[in-house]
């Protein structure tokens, strides 16, 4: 917990307010107390959002839902305001550790406790749907254990304010790896309470190994091998890997109903030392800070407070919620515009996921708001357009036209670009601060601003459609967009048109417009005198799940440093600023982007130069060679004038910048 500052509020509703438990780009969580002196969470969304009626409606509609959920591993809504000035919920506070950061710290769970861990949550999920509501986003950062079985958490703001940035572009909720098949497929099936029992499975599996149920990798894989592969059940024990399996069955119709899988988990409790002792060891800590910290009741001789109540929110992310629940009707039509880990928009009859590239040449992303941020779209690709300023007119520069007898910018484009006078891209807006959907809900980003100077430079408009990454390059050569520009990594199998050694596509040539490598994280002035990745050995290391950073730190020569794993930027970042990790290895852009806008920027710096980068490139079909040769000449130029160094500075990446526009320099 931090220290209030002078702008927060000492008083929200009848709580009293004693300190800041996190916040980012959605809101802020405060711990305070009632009037009885009961620890609570206080939920409070960010003015800007309070602004928007269709936010407040939202939230208000999240409350009513919330309240009306009830029961012992479950986290009840104390009060609420959501039309006050600053919304805001309040629930309960409880000592407690997610399922996530206990795995994390002292390896998997034993059977006993994996089987109390599954009875819980099913009542839990039993109290849910017998609302008419589905959870959708069931993950073990959303599960808390504590000293009296496990709590389901995380009905708060972060649905309501992410549905506000993305309402237009049908966006569905859920994370990859624990999503089910039916979210993942816009043919598929409707979504309903069969996927939270999907959830569950992958949560077993996860509680009892370690891993997820379809490994560690990019959310692009995860969401591939959730459709078209078997999970991974090694290492469960017998009993738990044939009541994960039938969780975890393709078809909706086949997972078991919620009785039957209670019956099969048998009755919850006792919750009597049911963990591991270093999980019970930290329990009692974090009771006695509270107990010291605030007035409340008497803690229990076992050194934990009397449960009822729930805890705070994770802290918000910086670009979007990092997994917030959504509670949509069971059952409902209605589309589901919450910005989840990763969101991803489909166009219309979009095929199912196609096999994505190997994680070793693929987007060099792990989901900043991931962190940012993974879900699955709805129906109906959101297209939306920038007018560049002075379109058509000159901006001079070495294409310009006039007088001078030089070809007019457009002559080089092809006819029927220069017809139309509109060029279509393609790009996945989930990689701040490339291209992502702001809180206000404008998407934004270095590839936007480029793209924009593009526009005027080759005196066209530039039409930008929202779709899945993986769809990306099947879009370009179905002919559905005209350029692919998405922080795409430009290697050999991509220009070849090969995913794994397999040919999949006619392949596309790249123009190299931006290095990203990773970025090395300390705190400010680097107390820990990290000088490079030669320093880490022996070391914590903050590094995101599944993203390229993790395998950098197991080569060779490393000095097998400790790895702490975490799902997005603004958990990495938070480690390193509480000194639990000397130094956080992430992809360069996205940790730029959440030292200057993030909640920890001021306390941590990035250090040197960005480490093992590789080009990205505009993807062009192999059979557009006059727009591939136009809009290189045109990068060229915004490199001459300035332009292009403006905009990587206005977005803090000067590091990735280029000398020139080079076609296919990707290996």
């Amino acid at each position: 917990m931090r220290p209030l500052s002078k702008h927060d509020p000492q008083q929200i509703g009848p709580f009293r307010i004693d300190g800041l438990l996190g916040g980012g780009g959605m809101g802020r969580v405060y711990l305070g107390h009632s009037a009885d002196g009961r620890p609570v969470a206080v939920k409070t969304a960010r003015s800007e959002l309070a602004d928007d009626q269709g936010f407040r409606t939202r939230f208000a509609r999240e409350v009513a839902a919330a309240r009306r959920v009830s029961g012992p591993f479950v986290t009840p809504v104390l009060d609420a305001a959501p039309h006050d000035d600053v919304p805001w919920m309040a629930t309960g506070y409880v000592p407690g550790v997610s399922l996530t950061d206990a795995v994390r710290e002292d390896g998997p769970l034993p059977g006993p406790a994996v089987r109390l861990l599954t009875a819980g949550l099913l009542h839990a999920l039993a109290a849910v749907h017998a609302q008419g509501l589905v959870h959708r986003d069931l993950k073990p950062s959303n599960i808390l254990l504590t000293a009296e079985g496990p709590r389901v958490i995380d009905f708060g703001i972060a649905y309501s304010a992410a549905e506000t940035a993305l309402t237009a572009t049908g966006t569905a909720l859920g994370t990859p790896g624990y999503m089910a098949p039916e979210q993942l497929v816009m043919s598929g099936p409707e979504v309903t309470g069969a996927a939270d029992v999907f959830a569950l499975g992958g949560v077993i599996v996860f509680a009892a190994t370690g891993g997820g149920p379809y490994g560690s990798a990019d959310p692009q894989v995860l969401m591939y091998r959730t459709v078209h592969e078997e999970p991974r059940l090694d290492g469960l024990p017998d009993g738990l890997r044939e009541l994960a399996a039938d969780c975890l069955a393709r078809e909706p119709g086949r997972r078991p109903a919620l009785p039957v899988l209670m019956s099969r988990a048998g009755t919850p409790g006792p919750y009597a030392d049911w963990l591991p002792e270093p999980v019970s060891v930290r329990l009692r800590e974090l009771s006695g800070e509270l107990d010291r910290l605030l007035p409340g009741p008497t803690a229990p001789a076992g050194g934990v407070r009397p449960m009822g109540f729930s805890p705070p929110l994770p802290p918000a992310p910086l670009a979007g919620p990092t997994g917030p629940t959504e509670l949509l009707p069971s059952g409902s039509s209605e589309p589901a515009d919450a910005v989840p880990t990763a969101f991803v928009t489909k166009e219309p009859a979009a095929p199912a996921p196609v096999p994505p590239p190997a994680p070793a040449p693929s987007r060099r992303r792990v989901l900043a708001a991931l962190a940012g941020a993974g879900a699955v779209a709805g129906g109906g690709a959101l297209g939306w357009t920038l007018w560049p300023d002075g379109f058509g007119g000159s901006t001079g520069g070495s294409g310009s036209g006039g007088g001078s007898g030089k070809k007019s910018r457009t002559a080089v484009l092809p006819k029927e670009i220069r017809d139309r006078g509109v060029i279509t891209v393609g790009l996945d807006p989930v990689y701040p601060p490339m291209e992502y959907v702001d809180p206000g809900g404008r998407t934004v980003g270095v590839d936007i601003d480029l793209g924009n100077a593009l526009g005027r430079e080759l005196g066209v408009r530039f039409t930008f459609r929202n779709t899945n990454f993986d769809s990306l390059l099947p879009a370009l050569d179905a002919g559905r967009c005209d350029l692919v520009m998405s922080a795409m990594t430009d290697t050999r199998d991509r220009q070849q048109g090969r995913t794994n050694g397999t040919r999949t596509g006619r392949g596309v040539d790249m123009i190299d417009y931006f290095g990203i490598g990773l970025g090395l994280l300390v705190r400010k002035g680097n107390p820990e005198g990290v000088g490079g990745p030669g320093d880490l050995a022996g070391r914590t290391v903050a590094v995101e799940r599944g993203g390229l950073a993790r395998d950098y730190v197991g080569e060779a020569g490393r000095g097998n440093p400790k790895v702490r794993e975490f799902d997005t930027v603004d958990e990495l970042c938070e480690d390193v600023r509480t000194g639990r990790s000397a130094a956080g290895l992430a992809d360069f852009p996205v940790l730029a982007h959440a030292v200057a806008t993030g909640p920890h920027g001021g306390a941590l710096e990035i250090i040197g130069d960005q480490l093992d980068p590789a080009p990205c490139g505009i993807a062009v079909a192999k059979s557009g060679t006059d727009l591939r040769d136009a809009v290189r000449d045109a990068l060229d130029r915004l490199i001459a004038n300035g332009e292009y160094a403006k905009i990587l500075k206005k977005w803090g990446v000067q590091q990735g910048a280029v000398r020139r526009a080079v076609v296919n320099g990707g290996k």
